[in-house]
């Protein structure tokens, strides 16, 4: 259950995850020239294969759909091209904040469903409750009509398509706000694949209040926290998500990469093999908290100094001559990145430090962080 805001109205920090295949529109534009050429640059990836005709009538079915979009305070837009079934497939993912109609989140929601019966009597509108603290969320599921103007149109006639629309009204607490996600897409084919993604991204739905974040980062000043971020990360405050089969197989072998090269020169703590899904410190600051990287994290203990600088050396050398690039090197400590692939498409993180104090090696093996995308007011996401 939730409270009604009392007071002065806290700010809400708001942050949830996007697939990787998604290309966000540039919503965010300031100036006309931003625009076109993000636009453009747009056209170009997701075109590549296409001539240039058909570039520049998807650029100007983007720049004034991206105009609009900015118009209307749009926080998020996301288009994606992927192929189900060997048939392309396309979707748009928007995203808003409109007025609450009530001042509760449950009595929003019970406004809302109301609302959309009456105005969309033929769709099917549902209540249901999010993970994140059972939020109430309204669902409308339909049809949504969109024009082609006639200079747009292939054929140089004015069209209008029919496209399946999900809508999610999410009332934020305390707000007097509604977060708007919508899905829509003109490929029939892929429905039900679009809406598992679109509940999947509901799912990684995540909020904090400058109260809450204020406090967290005084936690960590009061704990010490040191300039360079601690190499075993904290775990997700949140329910940790288990870690698919296929994930963690590929995450081990990436660790085993690391073994192969240093050796069983000691013991490998046992409590300290974890693999689990955990929060980056950058999204952990910004008060998120549900988990945006899988992590494998291990100790090798008993070791000596030399033997140490012998290890680190020997795992740079395996992990470049695997595909893995140098980020960051330091005295006792280096982090590499390697490619993605069809499991992690952002790619993998290896950091490894050489503690000569305790005579430990510690490894830690992970997920690049798959934030997609996160907003706020105050615009502390992105």
């Amino acid at each position: 259950m939730t409270q009604p805001a009392t007071g002065s109205r806290s700010e809400l920090h708001v942050g949830w995850l996007m697939p990787a295949f998604f290309h966000p529109l540039p919503v965010d534009a300031t100036e006309p020239d931003e625009l076109a050429d993000s636009i453009v640059d747009l056209a170009r990836k997701v075109l590549a294969d296409r001539s240039t005709d058909e570039q520049h009538f998807f650029a100007q079915m983007m720049l004034r759909q991206t105009a609009r979009l900015i118009e209307a305070e749009a926080e998020y837009a996301g288009i994606c091209f992927v192929e189900h079934e060997d048939e392309p497939t396309m979707a748009t993912v928007l995203v808003n904040r409109v007025p609450s109609l009530a001042e509760t989140v449950e009595e929003a929601a019970q406004a809302t469903e109301s609302l959309l019966k009456r105005r969309y009597a033929h769709d099917d509108v549902r209540t249901s409750a999010l993970a994140l603290h059972s939020t109430p969320a309204v669902t409308r599921l339909g049809s949504l009509e969109v024009t082609v103007p006639a200079e747009l149109s292939p054929d140089g006639h004015p069209q209008t398509l029919l496209q399946g629309v999900i809508q999610t009204y999410v009332p934020l607490p305390g707000q007097g706000e509604t977060m708007v996600f919508e899905l829509n897409s003109p490929s029939p084919g892929a429905w039900d694949m679009y809406r598992e993604m679109f509940s999947a991204i509901l799912g990684t739905l995540d909020w904090a209040t400058d109260e809450e974040l204020a406090e967290q980062r005084e936690l960590e000043r009061i704990a010490g926290t040191p300039a360079r971020p601690e190499p075993h990360e904290q775990a997700s405050q949140s329910e940790p998500d288990a870690v698919g089969q296929e994930l963690a197989d590929a995450i081990r072998h990436r660790s085993s990469l690391i073994l192969d090269a240093v050796g069983m020169r000691g013991p490998v703590r046992e409590e300290s093999d974890d693999l689990t899904s955990v929060t980056c410190p950058p999204c952990r600051t910004k008060g998120l908290t549900s988990g945006c990287r899988v992590l494998h994290h291990w100790e090798m203990v008993q070791l000596a100094p030399a033997t140490l600088r012998e290890m680190l050396a020997a795992a740079r050398a395996h992990l470049i001559g695997n595909g893995f690039t140098e980020d960051a090197v330091a005295e006792g400590h280096a982090v590499f990145t390697g490619p993605g692939d069809s499991v992690s498409a952002q790619g993998y993180t290896a950091s490894l430090t050489a503690d000569t104090e305790q005579g430990r090696l510690v490894v830690d093996v992970a997920t690049v962080c798959t934030r997609g995308t996160a907003t706020s007011v105050a615009g502390d996401f992105g």
